[in-house]
């Protein structure tokens, strides 16, 4: 190539560009002409050529000229623009920032410490499995929108890397009734791809604060597809995923006093899931939220849209999410229509996503805005250190004696603008951070060395989730760039900005990195708030239960033995009697008493029409008894699934029901579960569950006394706050063959008086005989025939309590 040729591609890329000068290092210069060795003939004659083009160099080019000097060539009567005042309004008007503020979860959930807050926001960027159980303090006004955001970072993330894969719920083969709570409908679900797994308040409910068997049914579900969603997530992990747990209010748990059992869970599930939070909302509703604008802010950052405004002065937080999720989707469906062909013609792409190309776009149209020409933004520029001094002389190791790299919007020294969307590039040190600190130190080599600006432009989603990381990086940039370039240099955080199209810029200041002083804060959903407007209900134990002094005698002494180490001392226990005495009541009072979680279950509950399902049901309820023991399993209605094998009229499937049954009773030998049966038909029971080794005691419940009827009385009226004038006695003997259940009958329909103020003054011995006449004209409880089997049970057991010739003098029984 001629000298005349090669000076004057360099002429007509300088008018084409609208560049002043291009800038060429003498070694560059002769290498292209294939000289090892400067001469004055071929000095003189580039010079000629210089002349002949109107061109001059600066400095001048001769033959003392040091290799590594860098000729900047130009046109001659075209000078360099005075662009210092425009730098400086530039650098003013990008003083002018958005500050970003903590996130959602910062604001609305209590975490242990800042550390685990940090590791929280750490583990939604991984690629790691994680699991958030969601606890609202009374209402549950934020796990919608918790859903949503995870959801759209997922989905971004994917665009951001130009996947066409789009983000899903959980999809598992199999039926299931983990769906959404307003769904009665069973739905087949998959494993594959799915991103979010939910676990509904309906199940949740079950798991922590359920005691009968449907909900022991639930749980027993919720056991075999955790555990298929652990396996899948311990083998198959290559990308981000949440299993999400919707459980139910702080308070409903506080009141049921099941702390316990949600910290079970979530041990359990935090054995399986590594990275597992607990989010415990700080704010009982809405309305008590402290830093909602901070956190609109932070949708508005996290959706792109930072200057958005909405119409609704106070919107909630859900609706304030989904307006911007609206207008973030219109403002980028309408963004290629809004542009301008002379933008669009500047603009330059190969195979980035569609969002990267867009942040290319809104930088060109930026810096346009801020003042520069067109002509001088330029896209795709790729630059050398064979033409640029390097900036890092550390960095030389890395790379060979020349480096290339494309800057992907450009001002001639002035602005380089640099666009990191973090993990969606390709990385080498599997920590997306330190791989972009390193990229750009390399890209550094290549920058002119009067340079102003660097633009680090990053998604507005990950500034929103990993400030932190960002706030760091900006500050290694800084300290290790600054000293190459003037005083006034800066590194800018830029985010895009969708609804207007273009970049802001973004500053910490309103962040502080975590102390670092971990110090172990006790949480217990206790500690984390108090519940002014509710107090916890009393746990049930034998003082709460009136009357059936024997039966908690006889029980007692189950509990002294259990005291004392000997946790297998029976097998069961049978509960017979009439109907309405208190057997439920009891068999709970027992197992709180005895520090052992209640479940319950009739055998309606677990009865199914479909061959062999009644015997799964009832291996599944016991097999979540034995994984919640220490436990009591109480079974209710006991002869409508264990009657007698022998009947006529039992077929297959049911004797099948009664086998299973008692194959789980021989199975509970130390499982540390004792079983509770009631029956008001004892006669009717399969001789095969009453014998010894399945249900040992055997404890008749007989109705109250009268005694007793003054005991249950005083009980249940004192909880009623209303002046009371009341002989006892009286109601006692007004009340003869009254169950423990028809006495609480009256007293509720006394309370009901009262609140509808049909009772107004205060309460008498008349008018409770009032409600107490208008059961026995609507019918009791009991009646002669039942009585009267009861007694014959109890006489060919032999059973010998004063109460047998009570129950005989008050039915007026021989």
């Amino acid at each position: 190539m001629s000298y005349t040729a090669y000076l004057r591609a360099i002429k007509n890329e300088l008018q084409r560009t609208g560049r002043t000068k291009k800038s060429l290092r003498v070694k560059t210069i002769m290498e292209q002409f294939g000289y090892q060795r400067r001469s004055q003939a071929f000095v003189d004659n580039f010079n000629h050529a210089l002349d002949d083009l109107e061109l001059n160099t600066e400095p001048i080019f001769d033959l003392n000229t040091p290799l590594d000097t860098k000729l900047a060539i130009s046109i001659k009567g075209v000078t360099p623009e005075n662009k210092s005042a425009d730098s400086a309004a530039i650098l003013a008007k990008l003083s002018d920032t958005i500050p970003v503020k903590h996130d959602f979860f910062y604001y609305l959930f209590d975490f242990v410490s800042e550390q685990e807050y940090e590791r929280f926001q750490v583990c939604l960027d991984s690629n790691q499995p994680v699991g958030i159980f969601l606890i609202p303090q009374k209402e549950d006004f934020f796990s919608d929108i918790v859903v949503k955001i995870l959801n759209y970072e997922l989905i971004r993330k994917y665009q951001y890397k130009g996947s066409g894969f789009i983000p899903k719920a959980s999809n598992q083969k199999f039926t299931t009734n983990i769906t959404a709570d307003d769904s009665d409908d069973e739905k087949e679900y998959s494993l594959s791809d799915a991103n979010i797994y939910h676990f509904y308040l309906s199940t949740m409910t079950s798991v922590i604060l359920g005691n009968t068997a449907l909900d022991l049914l639930d749980c027993e579900k919720f056991d075999e597809q955790f555990e298929q969603i652990s396996l899948y997530a311990n083998k198959y992990n290559s990308e981000q995923f949440f299993i999400v747990f919707h459980c139910p209010s702080a308070s409903d748990i506080q009141a049921q006093q099941q702390e316990d059992a949600l910290g079970y869970l979530v041990d359990r599930v935090a054995s399986k899931i590594p990275f597992t939070f607990t989010l415990r909302c700080k704010y009982p509703n809405e309305a008590a939220i402290k830093h909602k604008e901070e956190i609109y802010a932070h949708f508005r950052l996290l959706l792109e849209l930072p200057y958005y405004q909405m119409e609704e002065d106070e919107a909630s937080l859900l609706n304030y999410f989904l307006e911007l999720q609206k207008a973030q989707i219109f403002a980028e469906s309408q963004l290629l229509m809004r542009m301008k062909a002379e933008h669009f013609y500047t603009l330059k792409w190969q195979q980035e996503s569609t969002e990267y190309i867009y942040l290319k776009y809104f930088a060109i149209k930026t810096l346009e805005n801020l003042g520069y020409e067109l002509s001088q933004i330029r896209c795709e520029v790729e630059l050398t250190s064979r033409d640029q001094e390097t900036t890092d002389d550390e960095m030389s190791d890395y790379e060979e004696e020349y480096q290339s790299e494309i800057i992907q919007v450009y001002v001639e020294n002035k602005v380089i603008v640099e666009i990191e969307t973090l993990k969606y590039q390709e990385f080498q040190d599997n920590n997306l951070f330190l791989d972009s600190i390193k990229r750009i130190f390399q890209k550094s080599k290549v920058w002119p060395n009067q340079l102003e600006t660097v633009w680090l432009v990053v998604p507005g989603f990950e500034i929103a989730r990993n400030y932190y990381q960002i706030k760091k990086a900006k500050e290694v940039l800084e300290f290790k760039l600054a000293g190459y370039y003037s005083d006034n240099f800066q590194i800018v955080v830029m985010a895009p900005d969708y609804e207007n199209h273009q970049l802001v810029p973004v500053s910490f200041d309103a962040i502080n990195y975590p102390s670092f002083e971990y110090g172990i804060k006790k949480q217990s959903l206790g500690q984390t708030y108090s519940l002014t407007n509710r107090a916890p209900e009393i746990k049930l134990d034998f003082s709460q239960v009136k009357g059936l002094k024997e039966e908690k005698e006889k029980l007692s002494k189950l509990l002294k033995l259990q005291s004392k180490g000997y946790q297998d001392a029976i097998s069961g226990i049978l509960f017979y009697g009439l109907p309405g005495c208190g057997k439920t009541l009891l068999a709970n009072a027992f197992a709180n008493e005895s520090g052992r979680y209640f479940f319950k279950f009739s055998p309606a509950d677990i009865i199914s029409v479909w061959i062999g399902q009644s015997q799964k049901n009832i291996r599944d309820i016991f097999a979540q008894a034995k994984k919640k023991s220490p436990s009591v399993l109480f079974i209710d209605e006991l002869d409508s699934i264990g009657f007698n094998r022998n009947e006529d009229n039992a077929h297959t499937d049911q004797k099948a029901t009664i086998n299973q049954l008692l194959i789980e009773l021989n199975n509970l030998r130390n499982s540390n579960v004792i079983v509770i049966a009631a029956t008001n038909y004892l006669s009717g029971i399969d001789s095969a569950l009453k014998r010894s080794g399945r249900l040992d005691w055997k404890i008749p419940i007989f109705p109250p006394d009268k005694w007793e009827r003054i005991e249950i009385f005083q009980h249940y009226l004192a909880k009623i706050d209303f002046e009371q004038i009341i002989n006892f006695e009286i109601l006692a003997e007004k009340s003869v063959r009254f169950t423990s259940s028809d006495i609480e009958l009256v007293c509720r329909e006394v309370r009901n008086a009262i609140l509808l103020e049909e009772i107004s003054s205060s309460l008498t011995t008349a008018d409770i005989i009032t409600y107490i006449h208008n059961l026995q004209e609507g019918g009791l409880t009991l009646n002669e025939e039942q009585v009267k089997g009861f007694l014959d049970e109890c006489h060919s057991l032999s059973v010998k309590n004063p109460k047998l010739e009570t129950l005989k003098l008050e039915w007026e029984l021989e």
